[in-house]
């Protein structure tokens, strides 16, 4: 029996560097609750020696946004060669009205908002946290269909053959 995909996000984590102004801003910004928090002398996992404070902020399906403030991490650590709009976090709202709403908010609470952007299949506003986390909010146009599943396996295909590799199929 083949496996089935994961349910839903559980959490995803990030850097950050004040804890308090990151529950600001996801408490207050985005309506986000802060619903637990870990904290360690060593990693769980690794056993390396890194005093953390762990923080997860819930959406309305249960999976959270997540962040790590690292005691005595170099400024530089969180460093990378990765343009800022690459590595962000997309989260979706339940319309274009809600979108919007939030898009005022967001300007209220002072944060600067880029869009609405029509990407065809949603719409999206696009800003940072204070982490200088690029955040996504989006409302769905339309749900994703076969003919979506097959033009981005062409895509998958076609780029594989710009960029010298193999082309192989990917669904």
């Amino acid at each position: 029996m083949p496996l089935a995909p994961p349910q839903r996000l559980h959490h995803v984590a990030y850097l950050t560097r004040d804890t308090q102004k990151t529950v600001d801003f996801y408490t207050k910004c985005l309506n986000m609750k802060l619903v637990a928090s870990v904290q360690n002398e060593n990693v769980p996992s690794t056993g390396e020696k890194y005093p953390h404070l762990h923080t997860f902020f819930q959406m309305a399906d249960g999976g959270c946004v997540a962040f790590f403030e690292i005691i005595g991490l170099p400024r530089d650590e969180d460093r990378t060669v990765v343009p800022g709009w690459v590595r962000h976090l997309a989260l979706r709202v339940p319309d274009r009205g809600t979108l919007l709403r939030y898009k005022e908010h967001l300007v209220g609470q002072g944060v600067e908002v880029l869009g609405p952007v029509d990407h065809d299949f949603c719409h999206s506003i696009y800003f940072f946290d204070p982490n200088g986390l690029r955040l996504e909010l989006t409302s769905d146009v339309r749900g994703f269909g076969e003919a979506d599943a097959v033009e981005a396996t062409e895509a998958v295909q076609a780029w594989n053959a710009r960029a010298g590799r193999p082309v192989t199929a990917t669904r």
